[in-house]
């Protein structure tokens, strides 16, 4: 049972030196650095000096929220992930996938079969456009049900992941959903490991969970920020002294002590896999 990786998820304005913690893994996320108005990525790199690593996530859930679809090919995506990774060892890079909550724009694909249907495509075209990239497969589904649509989608075409794949739509949907769903693809994938996307945190406090999670991410700790009137511990709260990039470096040490580090050095029960 091997240690997962946390990726501090970053926004294009925390992709500096004094934000970050030293020997951090980092996500970019494509979304976050799409210029409409151009038409072109305005890349960010985050500072190869201070990280360990990085992993290159699409943005599906704003890309559908926002736009309903992606407004850059895969040619496009494939530049924005050499580019944004260039100075930076390059864990794996996701496949423009289609999120599945019921909150997103529905306005091109509008069932969640055919957003399904419309990952696998990417997926594809992704690795056709680009093989030299650790390209990451995302399983995607908002319930049970579609998720096993999904698989028989990919078992019908030979798209399978084998070792490695991101858990989509995942995100926000508190601990014990999440568990259910990575328990659901331990059983019917059991060579595979996972990435969570933005899964909650405290699923990994179940050790079945935790054997099968390679890594996960998310934008959780920079919560303090923006969210004046939420009830949280008082180190959490912007001090007046304080300029927002070493508050921003506060909060990253603060979710990496109380949050991150104690799941990794919990005692856990071995889980045979």
């Amino acid at each position: 049972m091997g240690t997962p990786t946390f990726y501090f998820t970053l926004h294009p304005g925390d992709m500096i030196k004094a934000r970050i913690l030293d020997g951090a893994h980092v996500m970019a996320v494509a979304s976050s650095q799409w210029d409409d108005e151009r038409g072109r990525f305005r890349v960010r790199r985050p500072p190869a000096a201070c990280i360990a690593s990085m992993c290159v996530d699409s943005g599906g859930f704003t890309a559908a929220k926002r736009w309903g679809h992606y407004p850059w090919d895969y040619e496009q995506y494939a530049d924005f992930v050499r580019a944004v990774s260039r100075d930076t060892p390059l864990d794996f890079c996701a496949v423009m996938d289609y999120a599945c909550e019921p909150a997103v724009d529905r306005s091109v694909y509008r069932t969640n079969r055919e957003r399904i249907k419309a990952t696998i495509r990417n997926e594809a075209a992704c690795k056709e456009a680009a093989p030299d990239l650790p390209w990451l497969p995302v399983l995607q589904g908002d319930s049970l049900e579609e998720r096993v649509f999904d698989l028989a989608m990919r078992l019908r075409v030979g798209m399978l992941p084998t070792a490695y794949a991101g858990i989509g739509s995942l995100c926000g949907r508190g601990v014990t959903p999440a568990r259910h769903v990575v328990r659901f693809y331990k059983d019917r994938l059991p060579s595979v490991r996972f990435h969570g996307f933005g899964m909650h945190v405290q699923a990994l406090d179940d050790d079945t969970v935790y054997s099968v999670i390679r890594s996960w991410d998310s934008y959780g700790w920079t919560w303090g920020r923006g969210q004046k009137d939420v009830d949280r511990p008082a180190e959490c709260y912007h001090r007046p002294e304080e300029s927002w990039t070493v508050y921003t470096h506060r909060m990253a040490q603060f979710y990496w002590d109380n949050v991150v580090s104690p799941r990794l050095l919990a005692p856990r029960q071995m889980v045979l896999l």
